[in-house]
């Protein structure tokens, strides 16, 4: 019954992406400003935390893998972690799952740069072949919070060359909402061992829960 069910979700999902709106930006700043370009089809594959994102034009997939900043095909961003540093590490090349956080900064989910090789959830199907981009953001979003080795990033700054930083969401960042949000910061620390309190596990559903992401 669960199986079928299953289905039956992806095969809608399906459904409803053919309908969806495909689009990408160049830069944070044309994010923050609402300057998107359109794109007829697009299609993912990889890991949950790592999408690969092709078309048919050629052209456009190095656009899409060198130089973009984001996607959002529907309701699922994703974002480019080419170019993007952590402490001075580079984060490598393909897309993470991201959301809105606040105002308008984005926070996305990805392993440590240096965790990033040959480690990860398992490859995932090519769900922009067999079920439409929205069913691999959602696959990609569930796997990405399940996992205790991701962690949420803000991408922080831009610099003029593409390169952007960003910084994660851990304990110091959490220390903030001590005086604000009390009983946030206290269901935020109400894991024990800092491991698993800054993993997107713990982090991603309590940023949902109290609608600081969307």
């Amino acid at each position: 019954m669960r199986r079928l069910l299953i289905a039956v979700i992806l095969c809608c999902l399906c459904s409803l992406s053919a309908f969806a709106q495909v689009k990408y930006c160049l830069s944070y700043a044309d994010f923050q400003e609402g300057n998107w370009i359109e794109l007829d089809t697009l299609k993912l594959k990889g890991r949950a935390q790592n999408q690969r994102i092709k078309t048919d034009n050629d052209s456009l997939n190095k656009v899409l893998k060198d130089e973009a900043f984001a996607v959002l095909y529907h309701d699922t961003l994703l974002v480019n972690k080419a170019h993007m540093y952590y402490n001075g590490e580079r984060f490598g090349k393909g897309y993470a799952p991201a959301y809105i956080y606040g105002n308008g900064q984005i926070c996305f989910v990805s392993r440590l740069p240096h965790e990033q090789a040959g480690s990860g959830a398992p490859a995932i199907f090519a769900f922009g072949v067999m079920f439409g981009a929205i069913g691999a953001g959602l696959v990609a979003g569930a796997d990405a919070a399940s996992s205790q080795g991701n962690h949420c990033f803000l991408v922080k700054r831009e610099y003029e060359g593409g390169r952007k930083e960003a910084r994660m969401i851990d304990d110091k960042f959490m220390e903030k909402f001590e005086k604000n949000s009390p009983d946030f910061y206290a269901e935020y620390m109400s894991v024990k061992k800092k491991n698993k309190r800054e993993s997107a596990a713990h982090l991603l559903p309590l940023l949902q829960d109290w609608q600081l992401i969307h």
